[in-house]
């Protein structure tokens, strides 16, 4: 049997004739256990194909320009060239979902951004700490870009 290696899914994506508009680029940190279970489980509800999952210290971050070492404690989403972190990446995310997301993400759009901020610093912070799992589950190969 021959194998062939098949297009990485970034290369699916920017080469797809089909896709007019592009899918937004979610950079995450690869090593923690809250930051990939969430992942999956927009991963999962991504049926639309409006999101590209990478690392935030990998090629995909370096070429767009991030950090050497990634955005810590943060997910960062790229549309376009706008660059959203914290609150509003999560509040674009659930908007793309289908079902009832978008409506709590537009609730939750009332809160302030200081304070919706805050609270996910909160989180950021203590992430590592919060032992979800033993083994750290990571997105597959077919949602993250290399």
């Amino acid at each position: 049997m021959k194998w062939t290696k098949r297009p990485s899914l970034l290369g699916q994506f920017l080469h797809s004739e089909t896709m007019s508009i592009s899918p937004a680029i979610v950079l995450i940190d690869g090593d923690c256990t809250l930051c990939n279970r969430t992942m999956i489980w927009f991963s999962t509800r991504n049926q639309s194909r409006h999101f590209i999952f990478a690392k935030n210290n990998g090629e995909v971050a370096r070429i767009l320009g991030e950090p050497p070492g990634g955005d810590d404690g943060t997910v960062v989403v790229w549309v376009g060239s706008r660059r959203l972190v914290r609150s509003e990446a999560v509040l674009y995310l659930l908007s793309k979902l289908s079902g009832l997301w978008p409506w709590l993400g537009l609730s939750l759009k009332i809160i302030p951004r200081v304070i919706r901020d805050f609270s996910y610093d909160i989180i950021a912070r203590s992430r590592h700490r919060l032992n979800f799992a033993k083994v750290c589950p990571c997105l597959s190969h077919d949602d993250l870009a290399e």
